[in-house]
């Protein structure tokens, strides 16, 4: 049961929209991370997701509270997840189940590279492709290689079939 459990993920956009509200209904206390803004807004509009915030400690904090009480809610945060999941195991922060429905399958127009705003990353994206694609597959080695380290502290940890994993390994991660 995922009841009173701490669930992390990322990606908000496409298939990876009724994340939240799948792990609301479960009874989770999740954690969305996404880079686009406008996602979080348009599940929040839509029911999906409960809160938005562009703060890890105050998404955190509506997470623990949450799960010491085990009630089901929903955190959107503003985030780059080979940012955020890398500071979570910084702080020694260990989910119950860690997955991914981020669009890495598409490294080019589907998944953000560490680093860059989204603002900048798309800039990026436009005048520099390749050196975009050389970020975005360092940073999915990064965002594998923390979801890794999470299953070896305990998490459940599976992603959907984007490629993440195959990407990451091809990248050297």
């Amino acid at each position: 049961s995922l009841h009173g459990r701490f669930v992390l993920t990322s990606g908000l956009g496409g298939m990876g929209g009724a994340q939240p509200l799948a792990a609301y209904f479960a009874g989770a206390a999740i954690l969305c991370v996404e880079i686009d803004e406008s996602r979080i807004d348009l599940r929040i509009r839509d029911g999906y997701c409960q809160h938005k915030t562009t703060s890890l400690d105050d998404a955190l904090s509506i997470i623990n509270e949450n799960v010491a009480n085990k009630t089901a809610v929903s955190v959107g945060l503003v985030g780059n997840a080979a940012e955020i999941l890398p500071e979570l195991l910084r702080r020694g922060i260990i989910p119950d189940v860690v997955t991914d429905q981020t669009s890495a399958h598409d490294p080019l127009n589907g998944y953000y590279p560490a680093g860059y705003t989204k603002q900048e990353a798309d800039a990026l994206r436009g005048n520099a492709p390749d050196t975009y694609l050389q970020e975005t597959y360092k940073s999915i080695a990064t965002h594998v290689q923390a979801m890794l380290e999470f299953q070896k502290k305990g998490a459940k940890v599976f992603d959907y079939g984007n490629n993440i994993r195959g990407i990451a390994k091809d990248s050297g991660g």
